[in-house]
Order: C-alpha cells, then structure tokens, then sequence
C-alpha cells in the first residue's frame, strides 16, 4: 500500500520529530547497503573510499541530521536524511526502512525544494513525536526499575 509522505527540515525541524529520529538512530550501528540504488549511485558518484567508510560504520554523532520524511496519515518518520562533511564537500545518505540505505550523493549548492514549516500537518506531526518520545522514556523507566 502506498501511503503519502511530507517533507521536514533541520532549518524549521518540529523539535520532537528531529528529536525521535536522532534517538531512534544513536544505536544504529550497522546499515543494510544492498540497495540496487544506492550501489549503483555511489559509483556513478565517485563516492570517496573515507565516506563510504563512515557509511559502512555508520554512527549518527558523526552525521548531521537535515531531513526527515514522514508518514502524512500517522506522523512518523519514514526515512531521513544525513550529512557528512569531507574534503570541504557534504556528502548526503538517506536512511529508509530497515536502516537501509536508500542513496549517497554530494550535496549542491541551493535547490532545497519543498519542506513544511508549519501548519495543521506540523503540528500533527510535533504532537504525535512528543508522545512517541514520552512514551519510550517511560517504557525505559519501567523496565530499569524492573531491572
């Protein structure tokens, strides 16, 4: 079933969803690099050997968050975007389901294209992160006071 999806930026981020992603993501170690695109665009784009070394190893605190794209009907992130600074370029991954790796490129100077700043679908997608959010600090409370 395909499901409709909104585009978020670091520049108007909603705090929660950033917030979610970034939590979400600082236990990830290992990224699926199968894909078909990806493989293919990180030769095409003469990917340095350093940057694929980050990807392969990935760790979020090296990286910078700068998009995420999220579910419209149920607000929660579907992929997101990271950026890594080398050699004076910033190179781009975005991570989709499964934490596989959808693309790599260097990123261009403008073109950011279309990003909600605000509105019914921000706040939708603000409150549903802060409960996300609220929710797993208490399941981690339970389960060291079970512990």
């Amino acid at each position: 079933m395909k499901f409709q999806t909104a585009r978020f930026h670091s520049s108007a981020e909603p705090q929660s969803l950033f917030d979610r992603v970034r939590a979400k993501m600082s236990a990830v170690t290992h990224l699926d690099l199968h894909g078909d695109h990806y493989r293919r665009r990180k030769i095409e784009r003469n990917v340095p050997s350093y940057v694929l070394g980050k990807i392969e190893n990935f760790n979020a605190a090296e990286w910078e968050l700068v998009m995420c794209e999220v579910r419209t009907d149920k607000g929660k992130f579907v992929n997101s975007t990271w950026e890594l600074n080398f050699d004076g370029r910033a190179y781009r991954i975005t991570i989709g389901f499964n934490n596989t790796v959808m693309t790599v490129v260097q990123k261009k100077i403008g073109g950011r294209g279309e990003f909600v700043t605000g509105g019914a679908l921000y706040d939708f997608v603000e409150r549903i992160n802060s409960e996300l959010i609220k929710n797993s600090e208490k399941l981690v409370v339970k389960v060291t006071a079970t512990i």
